[in-house]
């Protein structure tokens, strides 16, 4: 018995200390981390910058609420930002989900309507606005109240009959940049032009979630902008911080105009430490070039697998997966064995790979050889 609710499934590895790309274990193990804390540290384990930057923030202003101007909180927004063409305002909260709960809740009341369009693979979160237009229905189950029928129509990605799905009565549609959990599946860019047209001209607001596949992991700061859509709203989180709990959702100036006092509210989003460790991450990520970099990683890991009978490598960026032959838990132990730490995916065959984006290549290499040993390639 634990004092923990029982509720993750968790590895027998008990972490006690990281750096950089490699986590160490209270029995001496070095492990290579192609996880990257569930695509949480774009920046390795232990960045000197981003602890020197939280450090200050703490003793400087630990924390007050936005009853008040908040210091970093406009650079960090700025920083958010990065120069887009069409998005014009942030607002910061805690997590994902939160920052998906956000979206629903500025397409319902913008457009007074309540049909959001998902994914039928789609991962939204585990809040209940955010379950109730997850796709995936292991995880929909788990609803503690059934929500009405007409909150939710799904459609299937790269589906060219998904346009008729989006009426009149539609408040939303949301899309991931990459449909991550589902089997990380990337959306034709034809397709996504199809859709966000298709919302426009019925009044619908055309949202990404980017919680996973945005702040630089695909290659551009925002997924989107490598796919020719410009979405009305995008939802960040996981890398945006470096492992401290921020997310944001991010909006046009026209639904800048449109939000008032008390529209939207969250204690904890956009603290000072928050923020600090938004704008020195965006920062790092720019100044070091890591968005051209994680295009690497993920040609070393296409070209290294290419050519195994029952693999395909998919997805963008520092977000890979790999479909395989074996059950992907399977491997995944068969990988740990060999000190190397990957993820599973709600696929049963596809493992994922959430690396940091400064991630030794030679560590992408021991992955490519073990892989490739496990499977007697």
């Amino acid at each position: 018995m634990t004092a923990l609710l029982p509720v993750y499934p968790r590895l027998d590895l008990r972490i006690v200390r990281a750096a950089g790309s490699e986590l160490f274990t209270d029995t001496g193990r070095v492990i290579g981390d192609l996880y990257g804390g569930h695509a949480v540290c774009p920046l390795g384990h232990g960045h000197p910058e981003l602890t020197a930057a939280l450090t200050r923030a703490h003793s400087t202003l630990d924390f007050f609420s936005n009853s008040v101007l908040i210091p970093g909180q406009e650079e960090a927004a700025n920083a958010v930002l990065g120069g887009s063409k069409h998005l014009a305002h942030v607002h910061f909260v805690n997590s994902g989900t939160e920052a998906n709960e956000s979206a629903l809740h500025i397409a319902r009341r913008k457009t007074g309507r309540e049909t959001i369009v998902v994914l039928e693979d789609g991962f939204a979160g585990r809040t209940f606005g955010s379950l109730s237009v997850t796709g995936l229905g292991g995880y929909r189950k788990r609803l503690g109240a059934k929500p009405p029928e007409h909150w939710t129509r799904t459609i299937r990605l790269n589906d060219p009959a998904a346009v008729e799905a989006i009426d009149d009565t539609v408040a939303g549609v949301l899309i991931e940049s990459v449909v991550s959990l589902g089997g990380v599946r990337v959306p034709d860019s034809a397709w996504l032009q199809a859709i966000q047209a298709r919302c426009h001209d019925v009044g619908a607001l055309f949202m990404f979630d980017e919680v996973q596949g945005g702040v630089g992991r695909l290659g551009t700061w925002f997924g989107h902008e490598g796919m020719g859509v410009q979405p009305d709203v995008v939802t960040l989180a996981k890398s945006l911080g470096s492992g401290f709990p921020v997310g944001a959702c991010v909006v046009t100036a026209e639904i800048g105009a449109w939000a008032s006092d008390g529209e939207l509210g969250t204690t904890f989003g956009g603290g000072p430490m928050a923020c600090a460790m938004v704008e020195t991450t965006a920062r790092l990520i720019r100044e070091g070039g890591l968005m051209a970099r994680v295009g690497e990683l993920y040609a070393r890991v296409e070209s290294g697998l290419a050519g195994i009978p029952g693999v395909e490598v998919r997805g963008r960026g520092a977000l890979i997966g790999v479909q395989t032959p074996r059950p992907a838990k399977d491997l995944q132990v068969a990988l740990l064995a060999r000190d190397l730490l990957v993820g599973t995916s709600g696929q049963s065959h596809t493992l994922r790979l959430l690396p940091s984006y400064n991630t030794p290549f030679e560590m992408v290499d021991r992955f490519v050889a073990a892989t490739r040993e496990v499977l007697n390639a």
